[in-house]
């Protein structure tokens, strides 16, 4: 297997990592791997050592994130993977813990003033034994972090030998770094625009994973937001819905129709929505949201059930369907769409 490097560095805000699931193991590099970074928006820049890229066994695996209104502003973290976890780490479904797969080898931590003793930051600064302050500018404090607190023993002696000569070329790494200003402002402004779309690393009430990519493969998709609780209420269209998808895929098959139901992940809202969903015969797509498109769903709806018609890259078009309608709407409002949001590239 071909050895992974890459920095996947994102303004979306990410509200939790924790939770989420695996991380996504960086695409195979098929030219020059990268090893000088110049991150303005972190205020930070430094040179992977090459001897990390030359190594046997050795795929390194970043986790990274900008949030200027977070607890932690900024976070670069590389893990290292030996190759026999690998599988386990692109299988969506295995049932191995992610921090038994990787283990952070280094970490850059930017953090405001303000936020140095939120209990965010000190947790974090609490995972490595060695933290070292690199300096300050303006509010932003920089930390460089090493030698995990949790070890490396869940690894096997090969995995750990490599590991250990890896960390003997931290110091190249320290003596690279340099330090600036962030462009805070930048983060500000790509948060807005990302905000526009919705983005999403999830599951489908089957329990399957499903992401924005979803999206990709349709000139348009329509989504419905809906919850459990409106079938308690009853508010329940699924019938309606079903007839409009199963008349879409034969009038327009490059659109895709989801639901996503709000009130998930629950154990309950999870049963009320499989019994009405076997009741309805549904055959569409219904999701649980994470937490950006939960943030997605507080900042752009006013109420359920409401329904919105998106672009291949996530964007949804101005037009929204607040409350119940019948399937020839749903259809003919969609067709208007579809010369519109459907045809954006």
């Amino acid at each position: 297997m071909k050895k992974k490097l890459a920095l996947l560095l994102t303004t979306l805000l990410l509200f939790s990592a924790a939770g989420c699931g695996k991380e996504e193991p960086a695409e195979e590099n098929q030219h020059e791997i990268q090893t000088e970074f110049a991150l303005a928006e972190c205020g930070l820049s430094y040179t992977i050592p090459d001897a990390w890229v030359e190594t046997e066994n050795t795929n390194l695996i970043p986790v990274s994130f900008v949030n200027a209104s977070g607890e932690i502003y900024a976070k670069i973290q590389y893990n290292y993977a030996p190759d026999e976890n690998m599988e386990d780490l692109n299988n969506t479904d295995s049932s191995v813990p992610i921090e038994k797969l990787m283990t952070p080898i280094a970490e850059f931590l930017v953090v405001k003033t303000e936020h140095l003793e939120s209990e965010t930051a000190k947790t974090e600064l609490a995972l490595f034994n060695n933290v070292e302050e690199l300096g300050v500018e303006g509010d932003f404090h920089f930390y460089f972090m090493t030698d995990y607190a949790s070890g490396i023993d869940h690894f096997s002696s090969d995995a750990q030998k490599t590991f250990r000569e890896l960390e003997k070329y931290l110091p190249e790494l320290r003596d690279s770094i340099e330090i600036s200003m962030p462009d805070e402002q930048a983060v500000i402004d790509a948060a807005e625009e990302n905000g526009k779309y919705l983005n999403f690393i999830t599951n489908t009430l089957e329990g399957d994973s499903i992401t924005t990519a979803v999206f990709y493969d349709y000139d348009m998709t329509v989504v419905n937001f809906w919850a459990s609780y409106c079938e308690e209420e009853g508010i329940n269209e699924l019938d309606t819905l079903q007839t409009f998808y199963k008349d879409l895929q034969k009038k327009h098959p490059n659109v895709n129709f989801i639901q996503v139901v709000i009130d998930t992940p629950n154990e309950k809202a999870e049963k009320i929505v499989a019994d009405a969903y076997e009741e309805a015969g549904v055959t569409f797509t219904g999701i649980m949201p994470d937490q950006n498109l939960a943030s997605w769903i507080m900042n752009n709806l006013n109420g359920l059930p409401t329904t919105i018609f998106v672009d291949k890259q996530g964007k949804p078009g101005d037009l929204k369907i607040e409350g119940i309608q019948d399937a020839s709407y749903y259809m003919e409002t969609t067709e208007t769409m579809l010369q519109t949001v459907g045809k954006t590239e």
